[in-house]
């Protein structure tokens, strides 16, 4: 997802862009030799998916899904609450989950965020909608009635029972599950762009892949051979009397000598403000 919408395909070796398309949002799944993706829809209660494809990125195909009555599919979030989507590919089906939150409280918010959640309290909703792949447009073979639902989980998995036994700090793991990520705050005197050390492990052998700085505790991650691959959220920072802001970006970082390969800026997701008066 790249800033101001649209989706890049890019090389993981180089960073360089393999294709650019405006009809999409946010990558869902791979089906063969097709990407299904959100789109940013255009009309309140639907969900509009696009199909492109994966080699070149033209768009193949289109399905709307709809929603319930004040449900927006947005892929960023707004002060009114956020909406996710997620796609599962099993066999010639993709079951597409989303669910959709809003804050709800007795009183105004005051024009401020608050610290706690001071009587507001999100409401979810969910649903899901079972696509057939088999044909070469995209069909809704089934769809199931909307639903109160809990949270979402997070997307990173903190590991409660430690997989590298000997390695001391919270430890997490990547995207695919191969990999485990070993997180500590660095004691320094000052506040630095990065005050977490990233121990990365392979989960199977155990065997410690290297280290590198990092400006939060964790977030998801994926290592293909020895390169590191991760997003850094926004971050604003003060530079002597001028104020720094850093933007979202995917990030490579090759684990064995600790040097940034390349950076991309991306899309963020996360409503930051201004909140309302």
């Amino acid at each position: 997802m790249r800033p101001g919408g649209g989706i890049d395909a890019v090389e993981l070796a180089s960073g360089s862009v393999r294709w650019h398309s405006d009809g999409a949002a946010k990558p869902l799944a791979l089906a063969d030799d097709r990407l299904i993706a959100q789109a940013e829809s255009r009309n309140a209660n639907a969900l509009d998916l696009v199909v492109l494809d994966a080699r070149s990125g033209a768009t193949r195909d289109a399905l709307r899904l709809p929603l319930p009555a004040g449900i927006a599919a947005s892929v960023v979030d707004t002060p009114a609450g956020s909406f996710r989507v997620r796609a599962d590919r099993t066999g010639s089906q993709l079951m597409v989950s989303w669910q959709a939150s809003a804050k709800t409280s007795a009183t105004p918010a005051q024009g401020y965020l608050p610290a706690t959640d001071e009587g507001q309290s999100p409401t979810i909703v969910a649903g899901q909608a079972t696509i057939g792949l088999e044909a070469k447009s995209l069909g809704v073979a089934a769809e199931s009635g909307v639903r109160s639902a809990a949270p979402p989980r997070p997307r990173l998995q903190e590991l409660e029972a430690p997989a590298v036994a000997a390695a001391e700090g919270r430890q997490f793991l990547s995207t695919d599950g191969r990999h485990v990520l070993v997180s500590e705050p660095l004691h320094a005197s000052d506040f630095t762009l990065n005050p977490h050390q990233w121990t990365v492990y392979d989960r199977g052998s155990g065997t410690r892949l290297g280290s590198v700085p990092a400006p939060v505790a964790a977030t998801p991650f994926v290592v293909v051979g020895t390169t590191l691959y991760y997003t850094t959220p926004v971050q604003v920072l003060r530079k002597g009397s001028q104020i720094v802001e850093h933007r979202a970006a995917l990030r490579a970082v090759n684990l064995t000598t600790g040097a940034e390969v390349w950076q991309k800026a991306v899309q963020e997701t996360a409503y930051r403000g201004p909140f309302p008066p």
